[in-house]
C-alpha cells in the first residue's frame, strides 16, 4: 500500500509540474509575440505620422493594375532615405528658426552692419561652440544610451531562449519520469499479482520441499520489493530537482541552474563513455548513481547492482529478476560477489561479473 500511494503521489506531482511547464511556456511565447506586435504598430504609427506631416512632398501616383513585387525592396530603401533626409532638413530648419527667433531680437537686425560686427562674431562662436562642443557631447550620450538598450535587448532575448529551452528540457523530463513511473507500477502489478498466486497456493498443503521453494521465492520478492522501493526514491529525488527547476524560473534562469546543467552533462558523458568504450553491447538500462556510488544494468534478463568502494573498485554485486532459476540465485550471488570484490580493475571485475551472471542465466 505505501508503493502504491507513492507512486499515486508521483504521478499527481509529475502532472501538476507538467501543467506549469505548459503554462510558463505558453506564457513566454505570448509575451514575445505582443512585443512583436507592439513593435510593429510603433513602426507602421511612425511612418504614417511622417506622411501626414509631409503630404506636400508626396505627388499622387496612379496605382498600377499590376504590381511588380521586385520593386518593393528598392522602394522601401528610397522611402527611407527621404525620410531621414527629411527628419535632418526639418530639424536644422526648425533648430535655426528657433535660435533666431528667441536669441537675436528683430530691433537689433538692423544694427548689424557687417559679418565682422563684434556681435555677429560673439554669436557665431556661440554656435561653433554649440556645434562642436554641446552637441557633439550630447550625440556621445545619445549613442551610449543606445549601446545600453541594445545591450539590454540582447540580455531579454537571450534570458526568453534560456527559459524557452528550460521549458523543453523540463518537459523531456517530465516524460522520461512518466516513463519510469509506468515501469514501475507495471512490476508493482505484477509482484501483486505473483503473491496473490502464491497465497492461494498455500492452502494446498504443499510438501517440505515445495515450502522451502515458496520461501524462497518469497525473500526474492521481498528482494525484488526493496530494490523498487529505492527506484521510487531515486523517482522522488528527481521531482525534487524538477520542483526546484520551476521555483527559480522567475529568477536569472542561467545563473541559478548552471551547476545543475553541468553535472547533467557529466553524466551523460560519463554513461556515454562507458557504454561505447566499456561496457558489454549485451548491457541494457545502463544507469549511475553518483551520490550512492552505485551503477545498475540488465544483462541476460539479470538486473545487476554493482557498489564500489572509495578506492573505485567493487564491493558488493546485487542479483534481480527471474534470469536465473530460483535454486540457483543464492549460490550465483555467492559465487560473484567472491570473484568480482577479489580484483583489482573495475573493467575485469565487471567482465567477470557478466561471465558468472551468464553461467548461471536461463535465457527466457
Amino acid at each position: 500500500m505505501n508503493g502504491e500511494s507513492a507512486l499515486r503521489g508521483l504521478a499527481n506531482q509529475l502532472g501538476s509540474i507538467e501543467e506549469e511547464t505548459t503554462t510558463l511556456s505558453e506564457q513566454v511565447l505570448q509575451d514575445q509575440e505582443t512585443h512583436y506586435a507592439e513593435t510593429v504598430d510603433q513602426v507602421k504609427h511612425s511612418l504614417k505620422q511622417l506622411v501626414e506631416d509631409n503630404e506636400f512632398i508626396f505627388e499622387p501616383v496612379p496605382q498600377p493594375t499590376d504590381i511588380d513585387l521586385r520593386c518593393i525592396p528598392k522602394r522601401i530603401s528610397d522611402l527611407g532615405k527621404l525620410a531621414e533626409q527629411l527628419k535632418t532638413t526639418h530639424l536644422e530648419q526648425e533648430m535655426l528658426d528657433n535660435f533666431l527667433r528667441y536669441t537675436i531680437p528683430s530691433a537689433d537686425l538692423l544694427q548689424m552692419e557687417s559679418s565682422q560686427d563684434e556681435r555677429f562674431v560673439s554669436l557665431s562662436e556661440n554656435v561653433h561652440h554649440l556645434r562642436d562642443e554641446v552637441i557633439t557631447e550630447l550625440d556621445s550620450d545619445v549613442n551610449e544610451l543606445k549601446h545600453e538598450i541594445g545591450q539590454a535587448s540582447q540580455k531579454i532575448a537571450d534570458q526568453r531562449e534560456v527559459v524557452n529551452e528550460l521549458c523543453l528540457d523540463t518537459g523531456e523530463l517530465v516524460d522520461q519520469c512518466h516513463t519510469l513511473l509506468q515501469e514501475l507500477e507495471n512490476s508493482t502489478d505484477r509482484l501483486e499479482t505473483e503473491q496473490e498466486g502464491e497465497s492461494r497456493e498455500i492452502y494446498d498443503v504443499p510438501s517440505t520441499e515445495e515450502t522451502l521453494t515458496i520461501l524462497q521465492s518469497l525473500k526474492e520478492k521481498l528482494s525484488q520489493k526493496s530494490h523498487l522501493e529505492h527506484h521510487i526514491e531515486h523517482l522522488e529525488q528527481t521531482k525534487t530537482s524538477l520542483s526546484s527547476i520551476l521555483e527559480t524560473r522567475d529568477q536569472n534562469v542561467q545563473e541559478s541552474n548552471s551547476a545543475l546543467i553541468d553535472a547533467c552533462m557529466s553524466y551523460d558523458a560519463l554513461i556515454q563513455f562507458w557504454s561505447n568504450k566499456l561496457i558489454h553491447k549485451e548491457i541494457k538500462n545502463l544507469e549511475v548513481f553518483p551520490k550512492s556510488g552505485k551503477f545498475q544494468f540488465t544483462f541476460q534478463k539479470v538486473e545487476i547492482v554493482i557498489s564500489l568502494s572509495h578506492l573505485g573498485t567493487i564491493s558488493k554485486v546485487e542479483l534481480y529478476g527471474n534470469g536465473i532459476p530460483l535454486d540457483k540465485v543464492v549460490a550465483a550471488r555467492q559465487h560473484v560477489n567472491q570473484v568480482a570484490t577479489s580484483g583489482a580493475q573495475l573493467y575485469r571485475q565487471t567482465i567477470r561479473v557478466l561471465n558468472i551472471v551468464k553461467e548461471y542465466a536461463t535465457i527466457l
